[in-house]
């Protein structure tokens, strides 16, 4: 398996699509940047994934305005701190509006979210670009010895 300069396992594309499923599926939260002209703006989405096209719900806002047509990011990760584990994924590619003939296609895989007044604007992120880490901590830690009390 190739590592970054961290260490970090570098996963496959096809596991990326994988974990981005799943994370679908148990209803993880991602999160959304966009950049206008300034810094990014990042948000937390529900979103679902289907036929390897990332799904948005948006209300009425900055990103639901400036989302049609940008290139964002998204982003869904998992970590299991006891463990010492995780994994990210990083989605890079165009957001575009989805009209209400494709909506009614996706049926019951339009996003849910949590908030009490979900948007009406549904969004598709087509990824152009998937990366994504893995990062597990199979060793033990190293122990240190405790100090005299000559050097305490």
């Amino acid at each position: 398996m190739p590592y970054d300069q961290r260490g970090s396992e570098l996963i496959s594309e096809g596991e990326c699509r994988r974990l981005l499923a799943s994370a679908s599926a148990a209803g993880k939260t991602g999160r959304l940047a966009i950049s206008r002209d300034g810094p990014p703006y990042v948000i937390p989405v529900n979103f679902s994934y289907y036929e390897d096209t990332i799904l948005i719900r948006l209300g009425p806002g900055f990103a639901a305005y400036h989302l049609d047509g940008a290139i964002v990011t998204f982003e869904v990760d998992d970590a299991e701190p006891f463990a010492r584990s995780g994994w990210s994924v990083l989605v890079e590619g165009p957001a575009n509006v989805v009209t209400y003939d494709e909506l009614a296609r996706l049926g019951r895989n339009v996003p849910c979210p949590i908030v009490m007044h979900p948007g009406v604007r549904m969004f598709c992120l087509r990824p152009e670009h998937i990366s994504g880490r893995s990062l597990r901590h199979d060793h033990e830690p190293q122990q240190y010895d405790e100090p005299s009390p000559e050097t305490r």
